[in-house]
């Protein structure tokens, strides 16, 4: 008796786990990423280095917390403050850039200009948040600031 009992509890924690599983296993991640670009190193230089401000998130398509503001850029991308371009980076794709700028805790966003780092955060922030941090950018290069409300 006591081995069905434990082989039904067995059975039960299972299917949970493929429950939660199931829509990665058939193709369906509910967030998916929408504004990941894949650049060689010299697109990327070139894209820093314009005379805007540009900000990139780096991030992957397996951490929900990218995949969360990855949601908050797209309504950035869709009404941009003005002289502003948002691009997002998988760290996955492009791991010579990860390597570049030091990336070992995702999301990680910098906002650059004309090749300049103007800024680094890390960890998931609403769109108000990255929007008042795009309008604080002073034009002196910030130490990483974690987010304490990073999940």
């Amino acid at each position: 008796m006591i081995f069905e009992t434990n082989r039904c509890k067995n059975l039960v924690v299972f299917s949970a786990v493929v429950l939660l599983m199931l829509p990665w296993s058939i193709g369906c991640n509910p967030n998916p990423i929408a504004v990941t670009d894949q650049y060689t190193e010299a697109e990327f230089d070139e894209l820093i280095g314009q005379d805007k401000l540009v900000l990139v998130k780096f991030g992957a398509t397996w951490c929900q917390p990218c995949n969360m503001l990855d949601q908050e850029l797209k309504s950035i991308k869709a009404d941009p403050p003005p002289g502003v371009e948002v691009h997002s980076v998988d760290i996955d794709s492009n791991p010579g850039l990860a390597s570049q700028f030091g990336i070992q805790g995702i999301p990680r966003m910098m906002l650059f200009r004309g090749g300049e780092k103007l800024g680094d955060q890390v960890g998931y922030q609403d769109e108000s948040m990255i929007r008042s941090w795009i309008t604080s950018a002073g034009g002196t290069v910030g130490e990483v600031t974690e987010n304490p409300y990073a999940l």
